[in-house]
């Protein structure tokens, strides 16, 4: 499955680049925040920080391949009342999310939505390596304090599916991107 999503965005990528020379802007950027786990127990709110680039599309859709790195903070487990410290671990994800809404020029600010598809892989110590299928959806809203910088916040709903079980947790972000091509 992880390769049929990577050869997914690779040819998302690939395709879209003869939009971006008709369209003529692309953005990368970097992103950190913090990952607070939903519908788990075991762990606590982490870090989160990645790269991304975005390719402009049209006026209203654009595409956003990414890498990113998320953090579970550890916590305490009581088991007949004996407590034990569980360790956190580590998400790593890359995908691609299609982001809807105002991508083209509306002044100093754009607001969109957005949906993803990514492959994860989540680490924990004394445990196997888990991989699965990933999903995102969430909002942004994106800042210009200058032509070719933005400056972006978002909130990202992230349920990944591992095994028998799974992951579900928030992602709330912000970053910095910058803009090439025509203005």
């Amino acid at each position: 499955m992880r390769k049929v999503i990577c050869l997914i965005i690779v040819a998302l990528f690939v395709a879209s680049s003869s939009s971006v020379a008709l369209a003529g802007k692309f953005s990368l950027g970097a992103f950190g925040g913090l990952n607070i786990p939903l519908a788990q127990d075991d762990a606590k709110s982490g870090a989160l920080y990645g790269v991304k680039g975005r390719i402009v599309l049209l006026p209203y859709l654009g595409i956003e391949p990414y890498f990113a790195f998320a953090k579970y903070g550890g916590k305490d487990a009581e088991v007949r009342e004996e407590t034990f410290a569980l360790e956190g671990g580590d998400i790593t994800s890359f995908g691609a999310d299609l982001l809807l809404g105002s991508m083209s020029a509306m002044g100093k600010m754009k607001i969109y939505g957005l949906v993803g598809i990514n492959s994860n892989t989540y680490k924990r110590e004394k445990i196997p390596d888990e991989s699965g299928l990933g999903l995102a959806f969430g909002t942004g809203v994106e800042f210009f304090p200058t032509e070719m910088v933005s400056l972006e916040f978002r909130a990202k709903y992230h349920p990944i599916k591992l095994g028998e079980g799974g992951r579900v947790h928030l992602e709330l972000s912000g970053g910095v991107n910058y803009y090439f091509g025509p203005e």
